[in-house]
């Protein structure tokens, strides 16, 4: 057996897809590959949506695996591979490394590459993976496999980094088993009496998250303990289903400084300092309270608990009553949203919130990259919706549909503006979205309104006509989809917002990739 055939095997009890953009480092895999055909390769001919499909498969709950070809792969994928690492989603990337030798092996360089691609690619990728390995013996294999597997699986979960240099890909290895089982963490009793008077001891407690409702026994658990102890929900979906949306504790809207208690469960980032000012006493659980890798971070805590959000709200029983007037006020802004909808959809022009509505009644997992308001969608289910990963790096949203409708065989919406379906790579989505299809909506509002938005908010007394990165139009790009026998229509008024849904969805059903594209208000 030989090194690349020792780790198929391995990953094989985790996944049964690798993701692959292949290069002259790869030869014994593809042999590999080819002998035991467990894992299947994937080929995707772009790292941006290869990587982005490895994190889809791992968000349907297995192991996301990305072969890349030495620097220029490593290079291309690192933006997703931070995507990963920020929000906490498991991937082990496997990188090609060019020869050690001129001659003298089948393996040595044969190609000028070998010599200019030669770089200390573990220090390319070191800010934005758990863990990074050259393993320059066969000997280190079985090891460095099951330790990158069980740092990846380990909360806080993400992505691991293993390069390998062609001499050793092809060498002969022993297959000595080594057992390393992810780890968990855990909470004092002491810690949890604390949390637990300070919630008692609380008048008007709210809790705060991001990405709590990430694996489904945390969702459950936020979502029985909020509503037993009647403590209102932000964010009930942000990066993530924490809270469904129709619960008796969604709120969409709360200010901050009325609360005595913040609750903050798997979030970096609990509100923006410059906006908004709390004086409340914090609880923060996470995996890792500490968020390390930023570097300048000033959000306090008065008790912080390293611990798994299930092992948190599962041990900390509580039973209260939250004040009627808090409970009004829910029902009154899921009432208040009911009515707008109603009003946006007799306006003239499709409005984002109205899509946003339109595509939550379809009830299919969705993708978003930035442009549907989770508010309006309706999600009430575990993985019903994924949003924009911490780090921001655009292009994932198309790639992690496709993952992970391969990794769970769910029908899936993504959801993107009209910049971040160019960077989502259109072609090499097409590539693989042609045998795994899904309904692609494209809210097209003319403009790059997240820069417009930033020259306005720091120049607020400038008047500009046009600037730099303010207008885009994509105008017939997704029609593309066309040349790979996908359906594409464009629309522009909310009168045809149902219809197109409609048969984008039927479309799907029988096998057809579908675009909607649609006109959106510019707000």
């Amino acid at each position: 057996m030989n090194t690349a055939e020792l780790i198929l095997e391995a990953i094989s009890k985790y996944t049964d897809k690798v993701f692959i953009v292949s290069g002259t480092d790869y030869p014994a895999f593809i042999k590999a590959e080819l002998k035991i055909k467990n894992p299947e390769f994937v080929v995707i001919p772009h790292e941006i949506t290869a990587a982005s499909a490895a994190i889809g498969y791992s968000l349907g709950n297995k192991l996301g695996v990305l072969m890349v070809h030495t620097v220029p792969g490593t290079l291309n994928a690192l933006g997703i591979i931070a995507n990963a690492y920020t929000s906490r989603i498991p991937l082990l990337v496997i990188a090609g490394k060019s020869p050690y030798t001129d001659k003298g092996n089948l393996a040595s360089r044969d190609l000028r590459i070998h010599w200019t691609q030669d770089a200390d690619q573990e220090e390319i990728v070191r800010k934005y993976v758990k863990w990074e390995f050259e393993i320059r013996d066969p000997s280190q294999v079985s090891s460095s496999i099951s330790r990158a597997i069980q740092i990846a699986l380990s909360e806080p979960q993400g992505p691991v980094y293993i390069a390998i240099p062609r001499e050793v890909s092809i060498a002969d290895v022993n297959n000595k088993k080594v057992n390393m089982d992810p780890f968990y963490p855990g909470i004092p009793d002491y810690y949890l009496e604390k949390a637990k008077e300070m919630i008692l001891r609380a008048s008007n407690p709210v809790i705060l998250t991001w990405r709590a409702g990430r694996k489904e026994p945390w969702f459950n658990s936020l979502r029985n303990f909020a509503d037993n102890a009647e403590i209102p929900v932000v964010n009930y979906v942000g990066e993530r289903v924490n809270y469904p949306s129709s619960g008796k504790m969604a709120i969409d809207h709360y200010n901050l400084k009325d609360s005595d208690l913040i609750i903050e469960v798997e979030t970096e980032v609990p509100w923006i300092p410059k906006y908004t000012d709390v004086d409340a006493k914090i609880i923060k659980v996470d995996v890792d309270p500490s968020y390390s890798y930023i570097p300048y971070y000033e959000f306090p805590c008065d008790l912080c608990i390293q611990s798994s959000v299930d092992e948190f709200f599962n041990k900390l029983k509580i039973q209260r009553k939250a004040e009627k007037d808090l409970l009004e006020e829910i029902e009154k802004q899921k009432e208040e949203k009911i009515e707008r909808i109603k009003k946006l959809s007799d306006l003239k022009e499709i409005h984002p919130d109205y899509l946003s509505y339109e595509i939550g009644k379809i009830k299919w997992s969705v993708f978003n990259e930035y442009d549907l308001n989770q508010k309006y969608g309706g999600f009430d289910e575990f993985n019903s919706y994924f949003g924009d990963p911490a780090m921001g790096h655009l292009g994932w949203a198309l790639g992690a549909s496709v993952g992970y409708k391969m990794s769970t065989g769910k029908d899936v919406i993504a959801t993107v503006g009209d910049g971040s379906f160019i960077f989502g790579v259109p072609t090499a989505f097409y590539y693989i979205s042609k045998k795994y299809p899904i309904l692609t909506v494209i809210f097209d509002n003319k403009s790059w309104n997240a820069v417009e938005k930033a020259v306005k908010e720091v120049y607020p007394e400038e008047k500009f006509s046009s600037y730099p990165g303010s207008d885009i139009d994509i105008d017939n790009l997704p029609k593309t989809i066309e040349s790979i026998g996908g359906f594409y229509e464009y629309i522009e008024r909310p009168s045809e917002v149902e219809d197109a849904l409609r048969k984008g969805k039927e479309k799907v059903k029988s096998g057809i990739p579908s675009i909607i594209h649609a006109k959106v208000i510019k707000e």
